[in-house]
């Protein structure tokens, strides 16, 4: 009979395509996953996973099974869910998944008083740009910037993210105001990489300065702030990290400014776990009372 850690071994690598990235999903060693992948093949009498240079690929007889092991594991983890929802403990270990800037500079220093008044609790923050899944309890609860695509999801809006231009003092002195109706031209950027364009704050950058060199692209708002610190150009930041920065003045711009919500999920079947409902609870009071940081008044 076949095992179904051998099958959530073999659904982890056929959707990351690596062992190691499977490995890290499930939470085993690179060595369980190959040997379980192994004992699987064994078991089954056909190789379901084929490796090639590029990564795992299914082979045609893993393409057969793929739908009904994946509606396995959906069965799996509704039970999972069902007994979780039912947990009425403070203590345990609470997932958050959000994206690495935000998670470190907001909710790790807002979680801290309570955790201090429930040491038995835990927080383990999954940092990613990936949107984990509520539904395969890869996370607990969700924080985003964008609509939720999980229809599972149970999602409320707990704050607004503002976005407004900066730069260093430096570099203006050095190059002056932007004219933004000559598209910012003789100015630099520091943007967005390429597969983030389309988001609003790139968008937003985009409009105001098509003129503009980029100096540099990155996909990490630390790095975009640190450049824009040490004077590579124009930023289109956080309000968070840019407002009251020594180092850093907003650029004034016409028309309001850009503002995001922040959503916070969870899944159905687990909202009224008593420690994810303190952790929500905890978030969103926490956010409210950071609105002067997260969405300060435009400057003049």
């Amino acid at each position: 009979m076949l095992d179904w850690d051998d099958l959530r071994s073999f659904l982890a690598i056929a959707r990351h395509g690596n062992l190691s990235a499977a490995a890290r999903a499930l939470k085993v060693t690179q060595t369980t996953m190959g040997r379980r992948l192994e004992v699987l093949h064994a078991r089954a009498g056909a190789r379901l996973l084929q490796k090639t240079p590029t990564g795992f690929v299914l082979t045609p007889a893993g393409e057969r099974v793929m739908a009904n092991v994946e509606r396995m594991e959906a069965e799996a983890l509704s039970v999972e869910r069902a007994i979780t929802g039912e947990d009425t403990r403070i203590s345990g270990e609470v997932r958050i998944t959000t994206v690495e800037t935000f998670g470190a500079r907001v909710l790790v220093p807002l979680l801290k008083p309570l955790l201090d008044r429930q040491p038995e609790l835990s927080i383990e923050l999954i940092t990613d740009t990936r949107a984990l899944s509520l539904s395969r309890r890869e996370a607990d609860i969700a924080l985003r910037l964008a609509a939720f695509e999980q229809h599972e999801a149970v999602v409320r809006r707990v704050g607004d993210m503002a976005f407004a231009l900066y730069a260093a003092p430096a570099y203006l002195e050095a190059h002056g105001a932007p004219d933004f109706g000559a598209g910012a031209a003789g100015h630099a950027i520091v943007a967005l990489q390429d597969d983030l364009a389309l988001l609003p704050e790139a968008k937003r950058l985009a409009d105001l300065a098509p003129r503009a060199r980029v100096a540099l692209r990155a996909n990490s708002r630390d790095a975009q702030f640190q450049a824009a610190v040490a004077g590579y150009g124009l930023a289109f930041l956080p309000c968070y990290l840019g407002h009251g920065t020594q180092g850093l003045l907003e650029v004034p711009v016409a028309g309001d400014r850009l503002v995001r919500g922040i959503w916070l999920g969870v899944h159905r079947d687990t909202r009224h776990v008593s420690r994810l409902r303190l952790v929500i609870e905890a978030v969103a009071a926490g956010l409210k009372s950071l609105e002067w940081r997260l969405n300060p008044p435009k400057c003049s």
